[in-house]
């Protein structure tokens, strides 16, 4: 097992931070897809293109690196807050996560701005209470 995680890091090391061995070949649209207005299919999710780990503004591996759209979905236990799973914020007041992360019994709330997990009152992080969840009736089925 050691050897198996020696080599992962090894792997990763090597080919680059966040950098794929091969790089995608992707086209400037989807097959069959449409354009769409803004926020007109909240179910649909695109990151920035050219947003990433490591890549532009100068940043190296460690730095950290603004993913303004990126959230920590935490729960409360016992007085604490703790990451569950995490999202995408798509909406100035909507967050798309996955389904099997919500539990109707306990509390939430989405931290944007983290990029330390381990650090509670990590500077430039802000936490909000959520308000609702919807999640689909059919999500496990």
């Amino acid at each position: 097992m050691l050897g198996a995680v020696c080599l992962v890091l090894l792997l990763g090391y090597a080919y680059g931070c966040g950098q794929p061995a091969v790089p995608p070949q992707l086209g400037a649209r989807v097959v069959g897809g449409e354009d769409a207005v803004a926020h007109s299919w909240p179910w649909q999710v695109r990151g920035a293109q050219g947003w990433g780990w490591g890549q532009g503004w100068g940043h190296s591996c460690s730095d950290p690196v603004p993913l303004p759209w990126q959230i920590s979905l935490q729960y409360r236990s016992f007085g604490s807050w703790y990451h569950t799973c995490g999202g995408t914020l798509i909406a100035p007041q909507w967050v798309l996560t996955a389904a099997h992360c919500i539990s109707s019994s306990m509390t939430y709330r989405v931290v944007l701005g983290k990029q330390d997990l381990s650090v509670d009152d990590e500077p430039g992080s802000v936490a909000v209470g959520v308000e609702k969840m919807i999640v689909h009736e059919k999500w496990n089925s």
